[in-house]
């Protein structure tokens, strides 16, 4: 029978985060430390929240439970940094421990789909509340000295090219090695 655990650790409890934490150094990794750090999430979603209550029908028994706002926020905030679609987001969230990890998920919790981001985002630019966000995260960041540039992931898929290297069909195309194995591109 296969399992997910790891030294009988489940691979997405808080003890298997701290563990990937400790030992997994990257760049973006340290920057979303760094970053979950330094803000105050609460102090940016409270204003928000009070907003949203006023502007939103009562909520329906049926259904799951919403996610926090501060889960949403950090999610803005990831796509802000990365220039992440509401459909890669939601497969980067799935996919990325760091992005797990800074926005506080454990196999235990749901991962935003695409249309909850939607929808957040949509009543956030109905209320004016994307502007009011992002005015008080650039400030809480600069109050401590910290600038955030922005990033992008890219699929790195080699492909090999149809035309050979004796084909003289492709000029622009040249060669590349990966794990040891050379392809035409």
């Amino acid at each position: 029978m296969r399992s997910n655990k790891i030294h009988n650790v489940d691979l997405f409890t808080q003890a298997a985060n701290e563990h990937f934490q400790k030992h997994i150094k990257t760049k973006s990794k340290n920057a979303l430390e760094i970053l979950k750090g330094k803000v105050d999430w609460h102090a940016l979603a409270a204003p928000l929240a009070e907003k949203i209550t006023e502007h939103r029908q009562p909520k329906s028994p049926a259904g799951r439970d919403s996610f926090s706002l501060e889960l949403i926020i950090k999610c803005f905030v990831l796509q802000s940094i990365y220039g992440l679609s509401d459909p890669r987001l939601e497969e980067e969230i799935a996919d990325r421990r760091s992005f797990q990890i800074f926005l506080d998920l454990t196999s235990a919790d749901s991962i935003p789909d695409e249309t909850t981001i939607c929808r957040y985002r949509e009543l956030f630019a109905r209320l004016g509340l994307d502007k009011e966000l992002f005015k008080g995260y650039k400030e809480q960041l600069q109050a401590k000295g910290l600038a955030i540039g922005r990033g992008k992931i890219v699929d790195a898929t080699i492909k090999q090219a149809q035309a050979k290297p004796a084909s003289k069909r492709d000029k622009d195309a040249h060669f590349t090695k990966k794990r040891g194995k050379s392809y035409y591109l």
